[in-house]
């Protein structure tokens, strides 16, 4: 298998570690805003530095997926936008490795795309170095939050039935529903730490099969994943400014920086990984492309994608899974060096290779 494949991993979870460098506001930010109106996320007319880290975030994996598409076509999915609900983005992708009447189903990762949880598509996941290890993947659309009606608990409890609804059609699939694991970038890998920790979501009296089928996993591998949305334990921890990122009106319904409420200090918590931590939880691989080396917390101009995708928050969680004993593993500076690891940690609690 070709090493530089196992970058498509990282590639597609949206994200790569941003220069925290301050840009020249007034001038960079109109440019922006003429050349990239849909960048404006809430419509007000202006561009923000944290609009500008989450549309980027969002469109970087499309972006380096286009280049190479023009060397290599993304492979069609076996099982092109299945349905899992009644929102048109209730839709997935799904790949399964060609079959071997020898082999026993597959095994399968599901992926979830970042984007702050107001932009982002399935597409930009490539399948390949997965499917050649005969690994089924899954690449998940849900809905976004909008600050109103679709709070934080939409998109999680979306992704969820994603999980669930493969599960029930596994047959069909040719999946080995005992054998899944989870995966995504930035807020992508919150909801597969969400799902991961959190207690089996299944409903055994529920009229509808699908949510009889249980949530839990073999393992996660959430990437530049920010584990505490508390956002003062991240301006005090990890730095930046109150505001955290642009995001939090519409995932909690009121700014970071402002005081919060009994409801919304319990939807962030409920939100967190590192609210959700317990001994039975299943074997986490965190990676994330930054490096500890910088003084901490960082400055309050640093950008928000700087501040929402360091490593520190991977290495608090580490702390904490490890205080439990939780199996897990944290990646930083993810390169060419360790590009490995990712396969052969799903390929280990795949029962695939010793």
């Amino acid at each position: 298998m070709r090493i530089t494949l196992l970058f498509l991993l990282v590639a597609a979870s949206g994200i790569a570690h941003a220069d925290p460098a301050k840009p020249s506001v007034e001038e960079r930010l109109a440019i922006w805003l003429k050349k990239y109106p849909q960048a404006d996320l809430n419509g007000d007319g202006k561009l923000t530095e944290e609009e500008v880290a989450t549309f980027r975030e969002a469109s970087k994996g499309s972006e380096q997926n286009d280049k190479r598409s023009k060397k290599k076509a993304r492979i069609e999915p076996t099982f092109a936008n299945v349905s899992y609900g009644e929102h048109e983005r209730n839709v997935f992708d799904l790949w399964v490795p060609k079959a071997d009447p020898e082999s026993p189903r597959f095994p399968i990762l599901i992926f979830f795309h970042g984007g702050g949880f107001v932009a982002g598509d399935k597409s930009s996941f490539k399948p390949e170095p997965f499917l050649e290890a005969g690994i089924a993947c899954a690449s998940a659309n849900y809905r976004f939050v909008d600050g109103a009606d679709n709070l934080s608990e939409v998109p999680l409890k979306d992704s969820a039935k994603v999980l669930q609804t493969i599960r029930h059609r596994a047959a069909e699939f040719g999946i080995d529903s005992g054998r899944v694991a989870l995966s995504g970038g930035s807020a992508g890998a919150v909801i597969s730490m969400w799902i991961g920790f959190s207690d089996d979501m299944a409903k055994p009296e529920s009229e509808d099969p699908v949510e009889r089928e249980s949530t839990r996993v073999n393992c996660i591998m959430p990437i530049n994943g920010p584990t505490n949305l508390m956002p003062d334990w991240i301006v005090k921890n990890i730095g930046g400014a109150k505001s955290v990122h642009s995001s939090y009106v519409k995932l909690f319904g009121t700014p970071a920086e402002k005081a919060m409420t009994p409801e919304v200090e319990k939807r962030i918590k409920a939100m967190s990984a590192w609210e959700l931590v317990s001994r039975d939880d299943p074997p986490a691989l965190l990676v994330y492309t930054g490096a500890l080396s910088e003084p901490m917390p960082l400055p309050a101009d640093t950008s928000s994608g700087v501040v929402i995708h360091h490593p520190y928050f991977g290495k608090a969680l580490k702390d904490k899974l490890d205080a439990a004993g939780v199996e897990n593993e944290l990646i930083t500076d993810f390169g060419r060096e360790n590009s490995t690891r990712p396969l052969m940690f799903l390929m280990t609690h795949f029962s695939m290779i010793d």
